[in-house]
């Protein structure tokens, strides 16, 4: 009972609290908005104003006011069953309503600084807000009542844990507080949050304000997406000789050098009233503005002098051993026994490498400079900045580098990638070398693995990069005895055809079937035992790990299923078998793919892809189909090997115990793999494209063949646009209807000889490369015109600018594209030199003009040491209550992002528990390099050899 009473009386207090704050809110709409909205005080404070300082107060009075009647229905018929938690769920999960908290705590800071500016100049106005002030029965003004809805949800919080505290588990009311005070909980999250970002870029505004006033010269510095980000005294050489004294003030797209003289006299500029704080440390100065430059005309100027670099060295040497002195000196003094010498000793060593790292700091003023170049109207023009610390120098760079390079890539409106971390991988054998990566398809909710494919000609390796709960390369292991050239995955076959293998009892009429999807398995052999191997553990001695440990009865269920499949192939090589397939939609005989080699001793894995004897055409395969139909439906990883062999995993298998594989043996190496529209289209080195469709129980038979280039001209890269397959044979490209299997066009790029290597899609545009060419192309593909060719070389040069001579000489001779990537509205490319380049897409000729806005290329800080060897991307599901961050958006965006569609949204997610999913870009090459940086240490060069994995998150 005592519980029983406790609880009454705190929803008694819920309902008087709320009564008086449903009061408040109807003073300012019945005694302030209305009456100064009536036409007899239209003279006291225009309307516009008027509507701007009670912005969605009457809103947020009809929400309380539907609240507060609920709250005096449930008193009305209280027992104690009786329930609240609903009505405040009720009432607060609606969208509308954090909707209008956003937009009224958003808008709070200006609506007093009306108040505040139309008190001071309009005496009748003022002396309303007094008379309406003294009329309150609690003398609260104005500016005390708007506060209210900001300091409501922190009580309704404290007046429901007090209502857990004294419900019963039982209680029906129990489970609905708990979800109440989650929700009410959330909510107040939001409203903190935007109150706060909201006072920050108000706060930032006033800085731009003050520096305006206070900088002589200075106009139009205020504007809404302009962050102020930091400022130095400085000094810097003159024509004359002399050094002067300067100011550098940097924003998120421009850098200001003012002339700097202390304040004497009378000031002519008044000071701003209410200052920020880098205005109050400015104003025992005169600033003057010499120079305003954009950040996107701005480059640094690495150090190549062999002495600075050398110099930079033995500073960190030094530093390194102060640091470490420093720890001794801590152990030192934690000594039980006698240890005066020694502590005298390390004392004096730390004393005289502290004299000896600061001589060396004052003494070389090179480490103090930097030199910058402006690209103006009348050529480039260089500039030197002394600072007065090495480190402050250092520190402007790096903060210089990384805001040019959002600005250059994004502007104000999208936030940049996000690096996130180089990941090496060692070596297990001398030579290898990336070449491909592909994600797996996990099942929903989970994140998916990255295969990476390695090789050194020899061995084929994959190693698996897992993404959750960290990045992390968790196996590396051969595959096979040859080159690995391409990676896809594969997804599982749809329900539908799940359903149908169930309902039919024979796979042999084929034909029927007419689109499909992802498995693999032997068919009936009438019709498809063409060219499909199945190696297990025990079919290499090289493979076999652990073969001789398999029971007898899995020994005797191989043979039988071997003694099957030696019969299906048996029966594939006779004449009879080798005949044409006939396409209903052409009518044209295309040739079937000749019979692969087979293996000496196949074996059938009854696991692996959802093999099984069952796919075999017997009574007692029959009895098997559910069982195979459930093992196909698995998403696969198809690995394409030099040696013309196609190794197929389940996503799901531990590469590293798997020994088990499905192997597809061709004539000619596998040069690139594609799955469209429920097929798998697998180029081949000798110009032919061999195509897997489904089988009726979902599992994978070759179908045909097309010959799209010669042996010669093999298929060199392979993509999807506009529902067809664009496949790249020497300099031209042929398009091939996935359904019909015609080419059903053939366009010239150029009349070079050169092929073509790499191709990207975006929208209606696609970017392609030349082998062995440093230049990049972009034609329409609806008119197949071309509308741009860029010359990567300038930008690659840029990058490279501080590394040693030679080394830039010999990159920039033989530089060419290595890897394309297109993604959403950013082209990624991948060169020889390391040096990652992005730009911005615009995915079609203007709509207006009909011209063609060629986009510019931007170095990617990070990149590789030696060739960048492939682009991949992955999406990795992450929780909507852990959003990524963006590493720069502006605060103005951040504040808005929380208002109207967008909080809906994100109430929808919260309710329904739905996950987001960030998109990773990974790059794999030969080393990692820092192109920021400008110093040379002892480790440089000690990682060029190891393989890295180099992720963003876009």
């Amino acid at each position: 009972m005592e519980h029983s009473d406790t609880r009454t009386h705190v929803v008694v207090e819920l309902y008087e609290t709320e009564k008086s704050y449903v009061e408040a809110l109807e003073i300012l709409v019945k005694k302030y908005l209305q009456p100064l909205k009536s036409p007899e005080n239209a003279a006291l404070l225009d309307a516009y104003l008027v509507d701007e300082i009670f912005y969605q107060v009457p809103a947020i009075l009809n929400v309380h006011q539907v609240f507060l009647e609920q709250l005096r229905r449930r008193l009305e018929q209280w027992d104690l069953q009786q329930k609240v938690g609903d009505v405040f769920l009720e009432v607060f999960t609606k969208p509308a309503v954090m909707d209008t908290y956003m937009s009224f705590i958003s808008n709070l800071k200006k609506a007093k600084e009306t108040i505040k500016t139309a008190a001071s100049s309009r005496p009748a106005f003022a002396k309303f807000l007094d008379a309406m002030a003294r009329d309150h029965k609690g003398k609260l003004s104005l500016d005390n009542l708007l506060i209210k809805p900001v300091q409501k949800f922190p009580s309704y919080k404290l007046l429901i844990q007090r209502l857990i505290k004294h419900t019963d588990q039982s209680h029906p009311d129990h489970k609905l507080l708990l979800e109440a005070q989650k929700q009410i909980h959330d909510l107040l999250e939001f409203i903190n949050c935007t109150e706060k970002e909201s006072l920050e870029y108000e706060l930032q505004q006033q800085t731009l304000r003050d520096l305006e006033q206070m900088i002589e010269g200075l106009s139009n510095l205020v504007t809404a997406d302009r962050l102020f980000i930091k400022h130095e005294m400085v000094t810097m050489p003159s024509a004359q000789g002399t050094i002067k004294d300067r100011a550098l003030f940097l924003f998120n797209d421009t850098l200001l050098i003012t002339s700097v003289k202390r304040r004497t006299g009378t000031i002519k500029k008044p000071m701003p009233t209410y200052q920020s704080t880098i205005a109050s440390q400015m104003e025992g100065n005169k600033y003057k503005l010499l120079m305003r430059m954009s950040l996107a005309d701005l480059d640094i100027i690495k150090a190549k002098d062999e002495n600075v670099r050398r110099i930079i060295n033995e500073v960190e040497k030094l530093r390194e051993d102060v640091n470490t002195l420093t720890l001794i000196s801590d152990h030192v003094a934690a000594l039980h026994t006698q240890h005066a010498q020694l502590e005298e000793l390390v004392r004096d060593m730390l004393h005289s490498l502290n004299r000896q790292l600061s001589e060396r700091q004052n003494s070389d003023g090179q480490l103090c400079c930097m030199e910058i170049t402006l690209n103006t109207a009348n050529g480039p023009e260089n500039l030197t900045i002394i600072f007065s610390k090495p480190d402050k120098r250092n520190q402007w760079e790096e903060i210089i580098n990384d805001v040019k390079q959002k600005l250059c890539l994004y502007g104000h409106e999208r936030p940049p990638p996000e690096f996130l971390s180089p990941v090496p991988i060692r070596k297990t054998r001398a030579g290898l070398q990336f070449t491909c990566a592909a994600p797996t398809l996990p099942p929903p909710g989970q994140s998916p693995d990255v295969w990476v494919c390695n090789s050194d000609g020899y061995v084929g390796q994959v190693c698996v990069l897992t993404l959750t709960p960290k990045l992390e390369v968790t196996s590396c292991n051969g595959v096979c005895n040859a080159r690995i050239l391409c990676v896809a995955c594969v997804p599982p076959a749809p329900a539908l055809t799940r359903q149908q293998t169930v309902d039919v009892p024979s796979t042999s009429s084929l034909s029927s079937t007419s689109s499909v999807k992802p498995g693999i398995s032997i068919s009936d052999p009438d019709d498809s035992c063409k060219n499909v191997r199945l190696d297990s553990s025990s079919s290499s001695d090289e493979e076999d790990d652990g073969s001789s440990s398999e029971t007898q009865d899995a020994q005797s269920e191989r043979s039988q299923d071997s003694a099957r499949l030696l019969h299906c192939l048996a029966r594939t090589l006779t004449p009879s078998h080798s005949k044409s397939l006939s396409t209903p939609h052409t009518g044209q005989n295309i040739q079937v793919h000749p019979v692969m080699k087979s293996s000496s001793n196949p074996a059938v894995d009854k696991q692996a892809m959802g093999i099984s004897a069952g796919t075999l055409s017997s009574p007692a395969s029959r009895q098997s189909s559910e069982d195979n139909a459930t093992t196909a439906n698995q998403p696969t990883m198809w690995l394409g090997t030099e040696d013309g062999c196609i190794h197929v995993y389940n996503c799901m298998d531990n590469i590293r115990i798997k020994k088990n594989k499905v192997k597809l043996q061709h004539n000619s190496g596998v040069h690139s793999i594609v799955f469209v529209e429920g097929k798998v289209f697998v180029a081949l080195g000798n110009g032919d494209l061999v195509v897997y469709c489904r089988d009726i129980d979902g599992s994978w038979t070759e179908r045909s063949t097309i010959s799209v280039g010669t042996g010669s001209t093999p298929v060199s890269s392979m993509l999807l646009s506009g529902g067809k397959l664009w496949c790249a044979t020497h300099a031209s490209i042929k398009i091939i209807n996935p359904h019909t299997l015609q080419v059903d066009e053939t366009f010239q790029i150029s009349s070079e000889t050169k092929p073509i290597s790499h191709m990207a899609v975006a929208g209606v545009t696609i970017w392609l490369s030349l082998h062995n060419a440093a230049q990049l192309r972009c034609y329409n593909t609806n008119t197949r015109e071309q509308l741009a060719e860029i010359n990567i070389t300038p930008q690659v040069s840029k990058m490279l600018h501080g590394c040693d001579d030679i080394i830039r000489q010999h990159k920039a001779a033989c530089l060419r594209v290595t890897a394309l990537l297109a993604h959403r509205d950013m082209l990624w490319v991948g060169t020889s030199a390391g040096v990652l380049l992005t730009a911005p897409l615009l995915n079609a000729p203007n709509a207006r003009t009909g011209v063609f806005t060629v986009p510019q290329l931007t170095g990617v800080t990070y990149g590789h040491t030696g060739h960048v060897r492939f682009l991949t991307i992955v999406e990795n599901p992450v929780s909507t209550k852990q959003p990524p961050k963006s590493t720069q958006t502006s605060l103005k965006t951040k504040a808005l992002s929380r208002r109207s569609a967008n909080a809906e949204k994100l109430q929808k997610q919260a309710e329904t528990g739905q996950t987001n999913k960030e998109t990773l870009v990974i790059s794999g090459g030969d080393g990692y390099e820092d192109f920021r940086s400008s110093t040379m240490t002892e480790d440089a060069g000690r990682e060029d050899s190891t393989n890295h994995l180099l992720l963003w998150r876009v």
